[in-house]
Formats: C-alpha cells, sequence, structure tokens
C-alpha cells in the first residue's frame, strides 16, 4: 500500500481493533503479540509477563559464566515466556536448559517460542517450583539456576501502573513481604547446584540486602548487579570462587 493508496476495509477495521485495545490500556505488547530480548523476538500476550530490558542484564551474566564449560545444565524456573532460558540456550548451544512454568496460559507462550526458535538443547516443563521433590526427581543438578520470580509485595499490586496490572498477578505477586519464591529459592533449590553451581536471581528494588542475607543463611556467598538506572537488580550467590 503506497501513501496516497485508500486502507482496505478489511485493514481498517484491524486498524481500529487495535487502536482500541491500546486505548482501554492493553500493553503495547500484548497488542504487537510479539516483543524482542537478547535481540530475539518473542511471542506475547494476555497472561504471560513481558520481557524486559533490566532482565537481559540477568541473561548476559549467565551466557558469560558458563561460556567455556563442558555441556552446562541451566535450569529457568518461574520462565513465562521463556525470553531467559531460550535466549541463553540459543547464545551457548553447548548448554543444555530446563525451563519450568507452572501457568497453563504463559505455558502457552512457552511452547510457542520454543517450537519457533527451533531449539534442540531445550525442554520445557509445566510444574510449579514449590514442589520441589518431584522436580528434583526429573531434573539433572545444575551449573545454573536463574530466576525472574513474582517479587512485589501482595499490597503493592493495586498501586501499580495500569499497564503493569493487565500483566497476569501469578507473575507478579510475591507474598506479603514480596520474597515468598526467594526463600524457596535459597533453602531448596540451592540444594539441586552442582558443588560450584551458580544461582542468579532478579529482584524488585530495596530486595537485594535481604536475598544476600537468604544466601548467607545457606552458606553462599553473594555478590549484585546493578541495572541501566544504577538499581540492585541482579544477586548471584555461589561460593566465592565461582561467581
Amino acid at each position: 500500500m503506497k501513501g496516497k493508496d485508500a486502507v482496505k476495509s478489511e485493514d481498517e477495521e484491524i486498524i481500529i481493533s487495535l487502536t482500541n485495545e491500546r486505548m482501554r490500556g492493553i500493553p503495547l505488547q500484548y497488542v504487537i503479540g510479539e516483543w524482542d530480548f537478547m535481540g530475539l523476538t518473542f511471542i506475547v500476550g494476555g497472561g504471560v509477563l513481558i520481557p524486559r530490558p533490566e532482565t537481559e542484564i540477568l541473561c548476559e551474566y549467565i551466557i558469560n559464566n558458563i561460556k567455556g564449560k563442558s555441556k552446562p545444565i541451566v535450569i529457568d524456573l518461574c520462565s513465562g515466556s521463556g525470553c531467559i532460558g531460550l535466549s541463553i540456550a540459543n547464545f551457548v548451544s553447548d548448554c543444555y536448559v530446563y525451563l519450568i512454568e507452572k501457568s497453563d496460559k504463559a505455558f502457552k507462550y512457552l511452547r510457542k517460542n520454543r517450537e519457533k526458535m527451533s531449539l534442540e538443547n531445550v525442554t520445557v516443563i509445566q510444574g510449579d517450583i514449590f514442589n520441589v521433590e518431584h522436580l528434583f526427581s526429573i531434573l539433572p543438578k545444575a551449573d545454573v539456576i536463574v530466576s525472574n520470580p513474582p517479587y512485589i509485595k501482595s499490597s503493592d499490586i493495586p498501586f501499580l501502573q495500569p499497564e503493569v496490572q493487565k500483566e497476569p498477578v501469578m507473575a507478579l505477586d510475591g507474598g506479603d513481604d514480596g520474597l515468598v519464591f526467594y526463600r524457596c529459592l535459597c533453602s531448596e533449590w540451592i540444594k539441586h547446584l552442582k558443588e560450584d553451581g551458580v544461582m542468579a536471581l532478579e529482584c524488585g528494588e530495596d530486595q537485594a540486602e535481604s536475598i544476600i542475607h537468604l544466601f548467607k543463611e545457606n552458606s553462599f556467598d553473594s555478590k549484585v548487579i546493578k541495572d541501566y538506572n544504577n538499581i540492585d537488580r541482579i544477586v548471584i550467590g555461589g561460593k566465592s570462587d565461582d561467581i
């Protein structure tokens, strides 16, 4: 279609429909149906968390951490769209990545993105990360466990930006203090790391110190990586020589 051509009626209907969705506060990413992350394009929509630039910092750390290791195993918990685990699998072909997601809606997007990217070094599993006994029985021990879990305090969710409130509560709600998932990760999943394994977690503003304390309780050293706004965003746990 050229600049002076009339818009076809079917195209006009689509444009009006998409415009109305945006006017109702539907996130642009949902309206478009996809979003870029780490230079890759992921299918997204209602029911799955939208990939964010800050999370690329988490991916970049892990990619650099596992390059050079022999066939490293990565477990991505609360995978959502799969943007973290699938990006790692894409850029480190020698690794093997297991992605775990509980939500039915999010898991559909995870499967779509896995199929779209045609990665052979990936397994997707629908499961609850709190059901550790079952998941430990089917997963190998990991060189890296990574997660961007729900971390917003339950009481803060009604006050989030309107567009953020269109994202699934399950992917946002971290319990009364926002730390419910971190307690499970740092006490239970830490046991499923190899001896020299590393856990890398994204967190909310002002949560890093609490996560450092959880790592310390489980005899792990830690370090913090800041995001583009100089906010403590990523907490890495492991033995000092490994992080």
